[in-house]
């Protein structure tokens, strides 16, 4: 959830220059799937357990690293969302005041209606976490830089409790998981048209992979906030400060290649 301005200028241009090219296609598929997902995170693994659920079938999921799990892994892993359990603690809650909530700790800068989809969604989310196996704390808290006690805990090992059940569920209906997988390119029918066809990415061996996309590629790669000089084009503020994000995950890239292709972006500076 993180964000480079020095060289603002230069990036204009360069997105200039190439939306005059073809998109760059290979002559050769070397393989092909229905579903890609970028990333192994929460977000890409729930995504993939989600589609493989509804039938979907060779769906492949790619993570630049060795092992899995991106920021997630080293994440505290705490779920908000309004519980019916709260009211056993004697606390009041509803999806209408986790949403005005959010809004607030947004200073209001939030799409309602996203963020009501995400409040009206999220304890469905969470009863699916739990069939899957992610086992939560009975006490829900107020954690840091909430605004209410709505926080469910993981059980064991914070946010590497949703990599670990998530990934197992993946394997068991199919999913393919390719590690050391770099993506370099998101690849469409022209630069700035036409529909997203695949990726290329780079394996171990430093061998440069073409992977067609006959349904969708999903984009699930974390945010920047390793990347000092793209989060300091957003708010020049934070070229110096450290930051607990994994340094290896965090790193922005994606976001990047799918700006070139045309891809739209809200919020930026809320790094």
């Amino acid at each position: 959830m993180d964000a480079s301005l020095s060289a603002a200028t230069a990036s204009v241009m360069a997105v200039t220059n190439v939306a005059e090219a073809s998109a760059k296609k290979p002559q050769k598929w070397d393989k092909t799937v229905n579903v890609v997902i970028i990333g192994s995170g929460d977000a890409g693994l729930a995504t993939a357990v989600s589609a493989a659920e509804r039938g979907v079938k060779d769906i492949l999921v790619l993570e630049k690293l060795a092992f899995l799990g991106g920021n997630t892994a080293i994440a505290t892993g705490a779920f908000n969302t309004a519980d019916p359990k709260q009211k056993e603690q004697g606390i009041e809650d509803s999806p209408e005041l986790h949403a005005q909530q959010t809004l607030k700790g947004g200073d209001f800068r939030g799409n309602p209606d996203l963020v009501n989809t995400l409040t009206h969604n999220s304890y469905d989310t969470l009863k699916w976490l739990e069939s899957k196996g992610v086992k939560f704390q009975p006490k829900i808290l107020q954690v840091y830089g909430a605004l209410w006690p709505r926080s469910h805990a993981t059980a064991a090992s914070k946010g590497s409790d949703y990599i670990r059940v998530l990934s197992e569920e993946a394997k068991k209906l199919g999913v393919m998981i390719q590690t050391q997988a770099k993506v370099v390119d998101i690849i469409r029918e022209n630069q700035l048209s036409g529909r997203v066809l695949g990726v290329e990415y780079v394996n171990k061996d430093g061998q440069h992979v073409f992977v067609r996309a006959l349904k969708a590629v999903v984009a699930c790669p974390g945010g920047f906030a390793a990347n000092r000089e793209m989060r300091s084009m957003h708010d020049p503020r934070l070229y110096n400060l450290t930051t607990t994000n994994n340094p290896a995950a965090s790193t922005g890239e994606v976001l990047v290649m799918m700006q070139d292709i045309g891809a739209d972006v809200t919020g930026m500076d809320h790094i």
